[in-house]
């Protein structure tokens, strides 16, 4: 590696510089150049900087001595590159500087004499050198190519035909090239000289303010040397090929210096562009090399290709090259920054360290190094007085001297080794000697021609097919393929393998004479060599004359032919069996016997000729012919020794099998120990998670608790079971800890599944024991007890428990397991995935189900489905009266999956009724009097719980309690409403007599059609062996009814039970059909989408945002759980305000979509200030009264309408400033108004997606909390919403960007551009919130679904079910009653119906009397008995359940009492607050509140006002009823965003009287269930008033209309005022209601249906009355 080679020239001043009286600022000392600033005051430190290089010329003045001509130039750096040229390395000098400096005329000088410079100075000694060492080994040859690159593009200047611009490309090999560039060859120093003139001539000059002549290119002339060398001794030629590069380039120049203009400027802009790139190429280069000497191995970038001067000098900047730069400057001061730029240019290619290598080729080198070592060994052997010859084929022959020239080896024992210094002794000799033939070798190889090196691998080739030979292996013909292949005419020998893969795989030549067979040991060598304990060293030997094989043993040899053993020399026969030792199996052919023998077959003897080929004798073949000839009977001893194995096996797998029982005992033990250890923990853990901390307190035992010494009262008592009876029913929580602590089970079970790619999929599902769905027997066990009654009298509970369900898609079948058979199993699954992992498939005791004991994940199932369930009553029967009933097939989850017909009749007479294609049964049943009682709810059963509370047992006696309890408490009123428990039933069921009544199964329609051969069974409830079937009927899915036409007459003996199970229970039908496919395939569960249930009870499809973290208000608090005093619904607007041209804040344009997940998007502008305004509307209440507005907080900037509580963290929350809030006063409206402000900088979020414009189809959306003081109020109220925007540019129109919004106009009205929420505000009691007694306790759950079982990640996303299974469970549960209800009502409907009740109002007769008892019965039987109560089933009215009943006089003096305390506000929970509390628990359907209590009478409110004069007809909208004044409290809100449903039940335009309003207002009305929104018109986007249903009464009867005298009205009142509407035709008002109540209008629809059937009866009654009278007239 060596340096560039840097040299600095000074020129003298030209015209310019002495026009300008320039002075000299520019001196060299020796190889030290100096400049002098002319800016700075001499004699400072920074008036004087000094390089060093390597060589300074001072060429400024020639008159001094110091003046340096161009021969010294060339002296000092010409002759070193020419030089290094003629030593093989790449040269390069090139000349920099500004414009003016010089460069040309150092590189090229002038045509005078002693002017020439580098340039044809080196080119003219170069030929004068090749003329004094040119010979007969050495040979010259020399190429030029001259080009300049202008502008960036690159020209060729001794071409003239290549006048465009050439492409520099790149070579792998040769580096960066100019394509096309002609290279010339010259011969003498006058066609250089020649071709130098001619490119000059046509390079770019042009004149400048600098230089007149100043160059406008780089010119690049380059040398191609080649010397070629011939070697004598090796009889080679090489060559060496040096480049030699010399560059004049362009001088760099300032465009206020040269004045440039136009094309000149444009010139100089792309040379500075190369010079600056030649710069950054070597201050990179010098970076590098200063690194390297730092060891720092940082790799750096070197812009090479930034400019095509640096690429075309890759090489010659830090490559192979020896480089020379000679910087040429100015001595004048003006051009004092020029120079120093150049000097600090060149002092930095003075670091850049090249890698110069001779170019010669890599043998010619290698064969001259070799060539120089065997000189050197040469003379160290002679100096050893060894002579060194070669001998006759090549090899060194060493030779000693003699003796007489001892004196010469004495006088040379001062050589050494030149490698170490050591004695001479006979091991360095050795050595020396080895060393050299080693090198002979070399280059022997090196100069082996093409041709001999054929001969040679011809050679090897040869000798490897004859060691091939030997081995057994042949080559082919071709002499390329390797392999085994039967010789034409050569005997051979062919191994047989017991494998027969193996077979044929060797071969064996026999050759003319003898072959030798035996060991590698012999002393004789082998021709074939056999391995083996039975193979002698010399075992046979094979002759073969005249193509007849002779195989001669040796002594003790074992040799078998065909099954004989060979003692004497025997002749072979082709396709004879040869077993050599005993373990050498060979075939012997020989191809001219076998070519003989089949020209001797005849054509007859063809078909055995085949059938021989096809029986080719193997090594079986060859094994029991030996066997035979022996005499040993094979199968005898293959016998023998498959009986010893069998006898093996068994006692080593019965051995295995005691081990396997003592483990698996041992397991299960330690299993069990540890599952009774979690167990226990467990329930540890959520006993005591139940608790608070406050509860334990070590100074306080609770066995010193005064209550436990106590005893209990008969009150207290009483009061205990009755709250037992009511908790009984509450045990959701408890299946909460089943669902989640074994939900790792779970899905363990599934992640086995999926491994062992079982076609099973497992989920919890919870089962609850009812008619429609009662447990599977497996199942019901381990509930049974539960259905008894307790020790408190308590009425059977049906309890619900967490199982399976097992999805088995591979047979399209659905089980249920408990939670014990799914741990049972898991431990099977577990098993078997580890006996599947150990155990390989290939292995023949392979059978993972009969080493489990059969497949744990699938389970039997039925060849017939069960299609539904159906219910019929069979109370007609005791009047007696037939019925045809139409029941709905109900399956497990409560969906409708077809109807069924059943006729029901009493058989009094012997009656024949024949149908074509039905099929006629008869039974017999016997009901004894100890029959279990059904567990089912009976027809007319009590609900003795609700009975206590409504007949005040609070303050009886303890046995009139223990008689309420047990059922035995019925008062007189309600005793006579039942006579038939009095009276005896009719004649036909006199107890002791038969009985005979038919069910007839008539038809079944709407069954799907994946099911097919549909059949039915029915039974009583209790007699589940005694089932009645029909036959299969054949389903054919085109909806014709299937006819089953069964008639089954069952006769009973009339028993007590059994007349009490004809008034209380129904007959339970079963309908089953089976799959014509498998529906678990094709999704088919989602075919039949059952309805959803209500939004209530599942959770909000939007999530609604948590409240952002506020830094004054800190973490937020609990929410919490004391009861709730009072709720409040309210409207909030919320406004992102931009400050407009006139200085206002306008509201921004907001589109209005319920497609958007904000239902709104705000159109904002960039970089404009904006405010957010938050306006709330409320009823005015005494409770809520706005104080201040304490913080607004936004955060939570994302582009995804989906939020998370983690950015709260994030340095984008953002507190704003706020102003102040106040209450405003709308002029008409006398709602509150409480509005604020507060300025939103909405870069101080520091937020990219609010900083920048808003790119296609992105959408910001934010979180806002507002914290706002209330009155009365411990605790800030939040406001949180959601809110989505879009910012466009600064001065860019936004509008809607939909054309139906853009069309309307909407955006245009500034009350239109603002977003609506509805909130509801609760208000809870500060004290009970805070109290640890009174506050409920969070139960923890021991959460297992997020521990992480083996194979997981093979679920894709799965996750066991948790709290919306206990949902679904709870509307299931709500839907199966419904249609229990329902059936009952059609049925006692039904029965009226039969019986003539609806016809004649006054029941006369004893059967319509107990009809009337019975639908009463009905009517007061509890509607939840099924579902167990919880704080979704509501409790009925007590009023609506006991009839009244008159009070003595100490309880009416109580009722007056509390009566005064109530109108005296003691009591600040009223009669509204329950009925709200109720309704917002109703489990009804979606949207539609218990609307139980909202028909109300004409005395509960007053729809007159006579004092209104200006309404019209004076009368005006109904009244709430009058608040009472609460006394003050503190209290702790909450408010929570209610997500309005996207169902629209119903909207138009409605007219509405307002309570206290001017007159009637035509508005556009929408029902969203359960809000009313009321809005100005059609086109209003925004909620004006928002009217809470749950909490609204509605009325419409004939009453109000009369007062109000305005047809299609109806009322609807909340807590704080009422409403009249008005619909704008007859026919909606029916429409409407029943979008508002569907309750009341099926009541209205119900009674206008019986008003027109009256006077049917009537006129039926007269005309029967009339005609009974003509009657009793005519037999008078």
């Amino acid at each position: 590696m060596s340096s560039v080679k840097v040299a600095v020239r000074v020129r003298p001043f030209n015209s310019r510089e002495i026009g300008r009286e320039s002075k000299c600022i520019i001196e060299m000392t020796g190889a030290t150049t100096a400049i002098t600033n002319p800016k700075v005051p001499p004699n400072t430190s920074e008036a004087v900087k000094r390089f060093n290089f390597d060589y300074s010329y001072w060429s400024h003045d020639p008159r001094d001595s110091d003046f340096s001509t161009q021969t010294m130039v060339y002296k000092d750096i010409g002759e070193e590159m020419l030089q290094h040229s003629f030593d093989g390395y790449n040269v390069c000098i090139f000349a920099y500087g500004q414009t003016g400096a010089g460069k040309s005329y150092t590189m090229m000088g002038r045509q005078e004499e002693q002017q020439e410079g580098i340039i044809p100075m080196i080119c003219q000694d170069l030929f004068s050198r090749i003329h004094k060492t040119e010979n007969d080994e050495l040979k010259y040859s020399v190429e030029v190519s001259y080009m300049e690159i202008y502008c960036e593009r690159v020209r060729d200047l001794l071409n003239p035909k290549n006048k465009g611009n050439l492409r520099v490309r790149e070579h792998p090999l040769l580096g960066p090239y100019v394509e096309d560039l002609s290279k010339l060859a010259v011969t003498d120093y006058q066609d250089i000289h020649d071709l130098i003139d001619e490119g000059n001539k046509a390079r770019t000059v042009a004149a400048t303010n600098m230089n007149e002549t100043s160059s406008r290119s780089h010119a690049v002339f380059t040398i191609f040397f080649t010397q070629r060398r011939h070697d004598t001794m090796t009889d080679l030629t090489t060559e060496k090929v040096s480049k030699i590069s010399l560059v004049d380039l362009a001088g760099s120049e300032r465009a206020d210096s040269t004045g440039a203009k136009g094309t000149r400027l444009k010139e100089g802009a792309n040379i500075n562009k190369s010079l600056t790139t030649l710069g950054k190429v070597i201050s990179a280069l010098a970076e590098v090399s200063a690194s390297k000497k730092k060891h720092n191995k940082k790799a750096d970038f070197i812009p090479y290709r930034d400019s095509a001067l640096t690429w075309l000098l890759r090489e010659n900047l830090g490559g192979n090259s020896k480089t020379a730069m000679i910087a040429a400057i100015s001595p004048a001061d003006i051009n004092y920054d020029e120079t120093l730029s150049t000097l600090r240019y060149a002092d930095r290619a003075k670091q850049i360290v090249c890698k110069a290598v001779v170019n010669e080729d890599a043998n010619a080198k290698l064969i001259r190094e070799l060539k120089e070592e065997i000189q050197k060994l040469r003379d160290l052997l002679k100096a050893e007085g060894i002579e060194v010859q070669e001998g006759p084929d090549g090899k060194v022959v060493c030779e000693k001297r003699d003796a007489n020239k001892d004196e010469l080896n004495k006088s040379t024992t001062g050589i050494k080794s030149p490698s170490k210094s050591r004695n001479r002794n006979g091991s360095t000799t050795e050595m020396a000697v080895d060393q050299l033939q080693a090198s002979e070798k070399l280059i022997a190889e090196l100069n082996e021609t093409w041709e001999e090196k054929l001969k040679r691998t011809e050679e090897i080739r040869l000798q490897r097919e004859a060691v091939f030979a030997e081995m057994g292996v042949a080559v082919k013909e071709d002499g390329i393929t390797v392999g085994v292949f039967s010789p034409k005419k050569t005997p051979h020998l062919v191994n047989l393998n017991e494998d027969p893969n193996l077979s044929e795989c060797l071969l064996y030549y026999i050759k003319d004479g003898l072959t030798r067979l035996g060991t590698h040991e012999a002393n004789v060598p082998q021709d074939i060599q056999l391995s083996g304990s039975h193979i002698l060293k010399e075992h046979c030997t094979f002759e073969n004359r005249n193509s007849t094989v002779t195989l001669l043993p040796h002594k003790d040899a074992i040799i078998f032919v065909n099954g004989r053993q060979l003692v004497e020399p025997e002749v072979l026969k082709t396709g004879s069996r040869v077993i050599l030792g005993k373990n050498h199996v060979f075939r012997f052919t020989n191809p001219e016997q076998a070519r003989e023998l089949r020209e001797k077959i005849t054509e007859n003897e063809a078909e055995n000729e085949e059938k021989e080929k096809a029986d080719a004798p193997d090594w079986n073949f060859a094994q029991c012919e030996l066997l035979e000839k022996q005499g040993i009977d094979l199968k005898a001893e293959m016998k023998k020794r498959l009986d010893n194995l069998e006898e093996q096996y068994k006692r080593e797998k019965l051995q295995a099998d005691q081990q396997f029982e003592e483990q698996r005992k041992t397991y299960e033990a330690r299993i069990d120990a540890l599952q009774k250890q979690v167990e226990e923990q467990s329930m540890t853990m959520s006993m005591y998670s139940s608790y608070s901390p406050e509860d334990f307190h070590q100074e306080e035992d609770v066995y010193n608790n005064p209550m436990y010494e106590s005893c209990w009262t008969a009150r207290e008592a009483g009061l205990a079971a009755w709250a037992f009876r009511k908790w009984r029913y509450h045990q959701f929580t408890s299946l909460r800890d089943d669902l989640w602590g074994n939900a790792i089970f779970l899905k363990e079970a599934n992640a086995i599944s999926v491994e062992l790619k079982k076609k099973v999929q497992f989920q919890f599902t919870l089962l609850t024991d009812t008619l429609y769905s009662p447990l599977p027997p497996e199942l019901a066990s381990s509930v049974a007890p539960l259905q008894q009654e307790d020790e408190f009298g308590a009425p059977p509970v049906s309890k619900t428990l967490v199982a399976v369900e097992v999805t088995d898609t591979k047979n399209g079948a659905t089980h249920y397991w408990s939670l014990e058979k799914l741990r049972q199993r898991l431990e099977l699954m577990r098993e078997m995935y580890h006996n599947e992992a150990e155990m390989s498939p290939t292995s023949p005791d392979y059978n993972v189900e009969s080493l489990t004991g059969g497949d744990p994940f699938y389970d039997r199932f039925p060849w017939f489905r069960m299609v539904g369930r159906s219910f019929i009553y069979l109370s007609n029967l005791l009047y007696p009266v037939p019925l045809v009933h139409k029941v709905a097939i109900v399956n497990e989850r409560g969906d409708v999956r077809g109807y069924l017909r059943i006729a029901v009749q009493p058989v009094l007479d012997e009656e024949s009724i024949d149908f074509n294609n039905g099929v006629k049964q008869s039974a017999r049943l016997v009901f004894n009097e100890d029959d279990a009682k059904p567990k089912y709810r009976a027809l007319n059963e009590k609900d003795d719980v609700q009975r206590y509370i409504d007949n005040g047992g609070l303050d009886s006696k303890l046995e009139e309690l223990e008689d309420v309890d047990s059922g035995r408490g019925i008062d007189s009123n309600s005793a006579s409403e039942c006579p038939e428990n009095a009276e005896e039933p009719g004649e036909h069921l006199q107890v002791g007599k038969e009985f005979t009544f038919r069910v007839t199964v008539l038809q079944a329609t709407g069954i799907g059609a994946e099911y097919a051969d549909i059949f039915c069974q029915f039974n009583f409830l209790h007699r589940h062996e005694e089932a009645f079937s029909t036959e299969p009927v054949k389903n054919s899915a085109s909806g014709a009814p299937l006819g089953f036409y069964h008639v089954q007459n069952i006769t009973v003996p009339v028993t007590k039970s059994f007349i009490e199970y004809l008034k209380t229970q129904p007959i339970m039908f079963k309908i089953f059909g089976h799959y014509q496919t498998h529906p678990l395939h094709k999704d088919a569960k989602q075919e039949f989408v059952s309805r959803p249930p209500p939004r209530r009870m599942l959770p909000p499809s939007i999530p609604i945002s948590q409240p952002v973290r506020s830094p004054k208000f800190g973490p937020l608090p609990c929410p919490p759980s004391s009861t709730v005093l009072a709720k409040h619904d309210v409207l909030v607007w919320f406004e992102i305000c931009e400050l407009a041209p006139n200085g206002e804040y306008v509201p921004s344009v907001v589109e209005h979509s319920d497609d958007l997940p904000c239902r709104g998007l705000f159109l904002l502008h960039q970089g404009i200030q904006r405010r957010i305004r938050i306006t709330i509307v409320h009823e005015p209440t005494p409770e809520v009264k706005w104080k201040d507005i304490n913080e607004l907080v936004v955060g939570r900037i994302r582009n995804t309408p989906e939020s998370s509580d983690e950015q709260d963290e994030d340095a984008c929350v953002l507190s704003l400033g706020l102003f102040p809030g106040e209450v405003l006063d709308v002029p008409g409206d006398d709602r509150s108004f409480y509005r604020f402000e507060a300025a939103w900088d909405s870069s101080l979020h520091n937020s990219a997606l609010l900083n920048r414009v808003s790119q296609g189809g992105e959408t910001i959306y934010i979180t806002l909390s507002a914290y706002l003081e209330l009155e009365n109020c411990a605790r800030p109220a939040i406001v949180t919403k959601d809110l989505s925007m879009v910012i466009y540019g600064r001065d860019a129109r936004t509008g809607p960007r939909s054309l139906k919004h853009l069309f309307s106009g909407q955006y245009r009205n500034p009350e239109a551009n603002r977003l609506s929420g509805v909130y509801e505000l609760s208000l809870r009691r500060a004290s009970e919130a805070g109290s640890p007694g009174v506050q409920r306790r969070q139960r923890r759950v021991l959460d297992t679904s997020s521990t992480y079982v083996r194979g997981e990640e093979n679920l894709h996303g799965w996750r066991p079910r948790g709290d919306s299974l206990i949902f679904d469970h709870q509307w299931e549960l709500e839907k199966l009653t419904r249609l229990e209800e329902v059936g009952r009502m059609r049925h006692l409907l039904l029965l009226r119906e039969r019986l003539g009740m609806d016809t004649n109002p006054n029941p006369t007769t004893k059967t319509e009397k107990d009809v009337c008892n019975l639908a009463a019965r009905a009517a007061t039987s509890p509607v939840h008995m099924v579902i167990p109560q919880s704080p979704q089933t509501p409790v009925k009215d007590p009023q609506q359940i006991l009839p009244e009943r008159e009070y003595n006089q100490r309880e009416q003096d109580l009722m007056l009492k509390c009566l005064k305390l109530v109108q005296a506000g003691r009591f600040a929970k009223n009669e509204a607050n329950d009925t709200q509390t109720q309704s917002d628990v109703s489990p009804s359907d979606e949207g539609c509140a218990d609307m139980t209590v909202s028909c109300i009478s004409s005395n509960s409110m007053e729809l007159c006002s006579p004092d209104r004069a200006d309404a019209p007809n004076g009368w005006e909208a109904p009244a709430p009823a009058t608040q009472p004044i609460l006394p003050l409290r503190l209290y702790v809100p909450e408010l929570e965003e209610i997500r309005v449903s996207p169902v629209v039940a119903r909207k138009g335009l409605l007219n509405v009287l307002e309570h206290g309003g001017s007159g009637w207002k035509k508005r556009w009305v929408t029902v969203r269930r359960p809000y009313v929104f009321i809005y100005r018109s059609e086109k209003d986007p925004v909620e004006r008033a928002v009217l809470n249903l749950a909490t609204a009464q509605v009325e419409c009867s004939e009453d109000q209309a009369a007062m109000v005298k305005i047809p299609n009205t109806f009322s609807v009142v909340t807590k704080h005022r009422g409403y009249l509407l008005q619909t704008l035709g007859d026919k909606e008002v029916h429409d409407w209601l029943y979008a508002i109540n569907p309750l009341l209008a099926g009541q209205i629809k119900s009674r206008l249906a019986r008003r027109t059937l009256e006077p049917a009866s009537q006129t039926a009654s007269q005309i029967q009355a009339s005609s009974a009278a003509n009657a009793n007239s005519a037999n008078k």
